[in-house]
């Protein structure tokens, strides 16, 4: 199969483990190499769009880019497509104040639009998934139009019409690239839908089981050394 697109996850999958933030040089090197073949690069995050963008600037890559969960997409210039028009600012704020004790809003919320990341107090972290429970049963009860995920660093309420798949879908169809084209890479519950959209879909060897569970193909590496296995199998054509 001849891909023409490579969509990465960024926390936990182009850094070392899914507590890090520190992306891999040799995962770097091996975009790069990647796009060298003609596959562009899209980076996907829950991230504020921001930041993803100065990533692809500065990381010298060329496709499309994914933040905030899908709610936005960057195509280069200054075209920025919004796949929603709501915004979880209100449940943040309603979240910020019944849940102060435990959760604080992330400092990138100044950058956001639609999606709104929170962050768990470090003297909770050993609770992280029952903080992030109770948060999910109180927003999605009282806001319809917003769902809650977890990707293991922020807590993320994110518009009911969006996600990373979507988005990604919603590229492919602009750049006329074909599902079974495309190659996907994550390692969240959060990057379900992305590689659902995917040709081949792949989960890294630490990734949550469900995604794995999901995946076409588990790397037999974690994290940004499952992705650099990943590479070197599409340059070499390797079967999977």
């Amino acid at each position: 199969m001849r891909y023409r697109l490579f969509a990465t996850d960024i926390d936990g999958t182009l850094t070392p483990d899914r507590r890090s933030v520190n992306i891999c040089l040799k995962a770097i090197q091996k975009l790069r190499e990647l796009e060298n073949t003609g596959i562009k690069v899209v980076l996907v995050s829950s991230n504020a769009l921001p930041i993803v963008v100065g990533l692809r600037k500065y990381l010298g890559l060329t496709g499309p880019t994914i933040g905030e969960t899908g709610a936005l997409i960057y195509f280069g210039g200054d075209r920025i497509v919004h796949l929603t028009d709501y915004t979880a600012e209100k449940a943040l704020d309603d979240v910020l104040d019944i849940f102060k004790d435990y959760v604080v809003s992330s400092w990138q919320n100044i950058f956001r639009l639609h999606d709104f990341a929170l962050k768990i107090r470090d003297k909770y972290s050993d609770r992280s998934y029952e903080v992030f429970k109770s948060v999910k049963e109180y927003v999605e009860t009282k806001y319809d139009y917003i769902k809650t995920g977890f990707s293991g660093y922020a807590i993320h309420l994110t518009p009911i019409d969006v996600s990373k798949g979507k988005a990604l879908k919603f590229i492919a169809s602009e750049l006329g690239i074909d599902r079974s084209e495309i190659v996907c890479v994550g390692d969240s519950v959060m990057d379900i839908d992305l590689i659902r959209e995917c040709g081949l879909g792949v989960a890294v060897s630490n990734a949550d089981e469900e995604l794995k569970e999901k995946a076409d193909y588990v790397t037999s590496k974690p994290s940004c050394y499952g992705v650099i296995e990943l590479i070197d199998k599409i340059i070499r054509k390797s079967s999977f």
